[in-house]
């Protein structure tokens, strides 16, 4: 299951560039950022996560003149939460999500001490 973004090459200033693909890209990449910013993540979180999920970029359409389409397919699986619309929108603002079954550590501080050798 995929979430898809969409872009159009119509820059953020409402400004019009006739069929370039790669600023329809860069706006469904924008968008996807956008969205997922809603879910608790920051931009910068997510802008890593595009960088390295398995995520598919296609140019959609370049015979709308002058609008080229391009997209951006999230899979849904790679999230711990749930991502996709729904019929109220996206969540207002960042939450925070709970869980319960997290293992703790057991240090209870009685590992020996070392000393850095490199020091003395």
């Amino acid at each position: 299951e995929w979430l898809v973004f969409e872009g159009v090459s119509v820059d953020e200033n409402g400004r019009q560039h006739y069929l370039d693909a790669s600023v329809a890209y860069k706006r469904a990449v924008l968008n996807a950022i956008d969205y997922l910013s809603k879910f608790g993540y920051t931009k910068e979180q997510v802008y890593l996560l595009l960088s390295c999920c398995p995520c598919e970029g296609r140019i959609s359409g370049i015979v709308d003149s002058p609008n080229a389409c391009a997209t951006l397919a999230i899979p849904t699986s790679i999230f711990d939460q749930n991502i996709r619309p729904k019929k109220q929108g996206p969540p207002v603002g960042p939450h925070l999500i709970i869980r319960g079954n997290v293992p703790r550590c057991s240090y209870e501080g009685s590992l020996p001490v070392t000393q850095n050798l490199a020091l003395s």
